[in-house]
């Protein structure tokens, strides 16, 4: 009797390691899914921020179909619905901007969502400046995954 005893305590012990070494391994590859999906959707956030403030009155039209590019069906609608008036307002104020993503976080990230927050810097020099001044920038971004990429869904700039 004894020895069924161990036997049976063995194989317990047994499964119990086996659903362990499962859970964790689910944990695991959730665990790594969700750290790629947050950098992904910090890489898409990016780009589009750096793609919103790198944008001149010389080459609004590749800057804005590279936005275009990066935006949901419906962000893509408010954009172009705003686009001309924007590149007018580029090219009469002969505006160059640069500027980088400087840091980024993601602050949610759920299903095919996510929202990230963009701190950037740049230079903006117009027809009113004499030289490039000096623009810190912070902007949520809201990101839907679609079709496998994260695009931009939202966009605003915060204090």
């Amino acid at each position: 009797m004894t020895g069924r005893l161990v036997a049976g305590v063995v194989g317990l012990v047994a499964v119990a390691l086996l659903v362990f070494a499962g859970q964790r391994a689910l944990a695991w590859r959730g665990d790594r899914s969700e750290l790629s999906d947050g950098r992904a959707a910090a890489a898409a956030a990016t780009a589009e921020v750096e793609g919103l403030i790198d944008i001149s009155g010389s080459t609004s039209d590749a800057d804005m179909v590279r936005l275009l590019d990066g935006a949901t069906a419906a962000f893509r609608t408010d954009l172009e619905a705003q686009a001309a008036r924007l590149q007018k307002a580029l090219a009469d104020n002969k505006v160059k901007a640069t500027g980088k993503a400087v840091s980024t976080g993601v602050v949610k990230l759920a299903d095919d969502r996510a929202t990230v927050i963009v701190a950037a810097a740049g230079t903006v020099k117009n027809k009113q400046t004499k030289a490039a001044e000096p623009r810190n920038y912070r902007l949520r971004v809201d990101l839907q995954r679609v079709k496998g990429d994260w695009l931009v869904s939202g966009l605003e700039f915060v204090a």
